[in-house]
């Protein structure tokens, strides 16, 4: 991996780099257009106005983010304060300008491109198709109608294409990857050895006072996280169709009214002629045989001949009949779109090379009998009572948990629901169960739930999944006390103080080296120089880390020291350095880096263009909103 590129591609602008050509922010994201007049403005982009709303939204999602990506060590806190706000409404004012900037540019999107993207997104999908009924369901449940929400996604798209039009103009010379290249593949000439903090160790001792001002100290350093656990009733359409009675009969009618759900998968018959590669002489072979076989010639007889697939060329190319599911995704797409036998495709790129597609024979679905498809009837059959179930019972949990605001006892028992318990967790939430999701652990630590002792809303964890939540049992956050940690705390003390005389004897030691002394006279054991790569398993990291940070030796050689994580002190001598050469690396390696350090060049050039934008726009932001 490219060390310098990893080091500058870390925080927030990264982030928002990957969020801004992120599709489903569209829906999740900013609700630019159900804002009302009396939200608060946070800042105006060349008269565009961003709502407190939109903040706080673009904001949460970060921060669900980040706790996916953190786990266990996510803190909250880490994402509070002015600072964090003002990084997110840069990301939004960003956005805002890139949409101008498709608008200056007559940038378009056409109907179709919006129509595929909404019909492919799982979201408005049932049973793997896009369903309108459903889809405008979705749209109202978080305040978008579909014109508006199909304006946002194209405003969205629209960016996307700007910023990859951006990125696509960054280009890696040759010049600039043999840089990298010698730099990513330097190694080092070192020779190293360990002053032990185990040494001294023995020699040092901890008085009871020390330990207790320590304690006193770092009080803060000592504290049990606040705790919550949780009563909460859960309703879910999979746990309601356990409950439907099933009646054969009905099932019967079921299947009769709803024959075209049970056919058997249609079955195509194609042929294909493969030219192997992935490269532009590959693509101009088969674009050559596509314009024979336009001009007349017969697809089985060229497949015979030119056809790279010893499987099937010696029959014409001829695959047979298959559904789908079976063959490579690109190569099934471009099947199952030719609409008539005797279609031909345009040449389709897969994993193994170019191939022209001839569909040669369709086998029609047939409606499958009962008895075959009995257990899929009964499993539908369930999933739509239990549906008609679920948004009947989904309102009568919002209302009754909220008439009965001080107890989930009466919507549990009005709806026949089981009120379960949660264990103990913090802010952080848990790997698993309901306490694992962002929504409910910021309900828990509500003022209402928390502090009021009031049921929450109803939490919606999925379309079909909803829980209610009410406190059971709050642990302040609250110190350790001092006889609990008595022993880490001297166990730190010593460690520390070991370290301490640890480094002291390797500063004087490398003083000695810088003066001409010999290191085997110093440290017993000394280390041999040899050459070492970055990423050198043979040595720790952090003697490489300090190595590559070291200035090149000229005549002389470099000396440099460090106290390493586990107290120890390390002593180094750096006294060759060789770049890295390009020829010596592998192909695959090579493209590897090449292509970070595109990507990279053109993360730098979309950065560029924003910066041009933002100082070209008048941009007023509201600070004490921010607060």
């Amino acid at each position: 991996m490219l060390h310098f590129i990893r080091d500058r591609a870390q925080g927030w602008i990264a982030w928002f780099i990957v969020g801004l050509i992120s599709i489903p922010f569209a829906l999740w994201g900013v609700n630019s257009y159900m804002t009302g007049a009396s939200d608060v403005v946070v800042a105006e982009v060349n008269g565009h106005e961003i709502s407190q709303t939109q903040l706080q939204q673009s904001l949460q999602q970060y921060r669900d983010q980040m706790r996916n990506v953190l786990g266990e060590q996510f803190d909250p806190a880490m994402f509070e304060g002015a600072a964090v706000k003002r990084n997110i409404l840069d990301g939004l004012i960003e956005q805002q300008l890139l949409r101008e900037a498709n608008q200056k540019l007559g940038q378009t999107v056409n109907d179709a491109s919006v129509s595929e993207m909404i019909r492919s997104t799982p979201a408005f999908q049932r049973d793997g198709q896009f369903d309108p009924d459903y889809y405008a369901m979705v749209l109202a449940r978080v305040g978008y109608s579909p014109t508006s929400y199909e304006a946002q996604l194209r405003s969205d798209l629209l960016a996307q294409e700007l910023t990859q039009n951006i990125q696509r103009s960054a280009i890696v010379t040759e010049a600039q990857l043999n840089r990298v290249l010698a730099l990513e593949k330097q190694q080092r000439e070192i020779a190293y050895g360990v002053v032990p903090l185990q040494e001294y160790v023995d020699k040092v001792s901890i008085d009871d006072q020390a330990v207790r001002d320590y304690y006193e100290n770092n009080k803060n350093a000592y504290t049990a996280p606040e705790q919550v656990k949780l009563n909460y009733v859960e309703l879910d359409i999979d746990s309601i169709a356990e409950t439907i009675t099933v009646d054969e009969e009905a099932l019967k009618q079921f299947y009769a009214d709803n024959q075209s759900q049970f056919v058997g998968p249609e079955q195509r018959r194609v042929s294909h002629i493969l030219i192997e590669g992935d490269d532009e002489e590959a693509l101009a072979k088969i674009e050559t045989i596509a314009e024979r076989i336009e001009q007349g010639e017969d697809f089985a007889d060229v497949a015979k001949v030119e056809s790279q697939d010893t499987g099937s060329a010696a029959q014409g190319g001829d695959l047979g009949f298959f559904g789908r599911d079976v063959m490579d995704p690109a190569f099934e797409e471009a099947a199952f779109a030719l609409e008539n036998v005797g279609d031909i495709s345009e040449p389709v790129q897969t994993e193994f090379g170019y191939h022209l597609i001839k569909l040669t024979g369709v086998e029609s679905p047939e409606v499958q009998d009962f008895a075959d498809v009995r257990d899929e009837v009964e499993q539908r059959y369930r999933r739509q009572q239990a549906e008609a179930q679920f948004y009947d019972k989904a309102e009568q949990l919002a209302n009754l948990s909220f008439e009965n605001p001080d107890s989930l006892d009466v919507a549990a028992e009005e709806l026949g629901l089981d009120i379960q318990t949660t264990e103990l967790f913090t802010r952080g939430g848990t790997e698993s169960g309901i306490t694992s999701e962002t929504k409910v652990v910021e309900a828990a630590f509500s003022e209402d739930v928390l502090q009021n002792e009031l049921n929450s809303s109803v939490i919606e964890l999925s379309d079909t999944h909803l829980v209610v939540i009410h406190k059971n049992k709050h642990i302040p956050e609250s110190v350790l006390p001092f006889e609990s940690v008595e022993p880490a705390i001297k166990q730190q003390l010593l460690f520390d103080k070991a370290s301490q005389f640890a480094r002291e004897k390797g500063e004087a030691i490398v003083s000695e080296l810088k003066s001409g002394a010999e290191a085997q006279g110093l440290l017993e054991n000394w280390q041999p120089a040899a050459f070492y790569g970055r990423d050198s398993e043979e040595v720790s990291n952090q003697i490489l880390q300090r190595a590559f940070e070291m200035q090149k030796p000229d005549a002389q050689a470099q000396y440099a020291g460090f106290t390493a994580d586990n107290g120890n002190y390390v002593v180094i001598k750096l006294t060759a350095v060789q770049n890295g050469q390009a020829a010596e690396v592998e192909a695959e390696e090579k493209q590897s880096i090449e292509a970070q350090l595109q990507q990279m060049l053109a993360n730098a050039e979309l950065q560029a263009f924003i910066a041009s934008l933002r100082a070209d726009a008048d941009i007023d932001i509201i600070d004490k909103s921010l607060r």
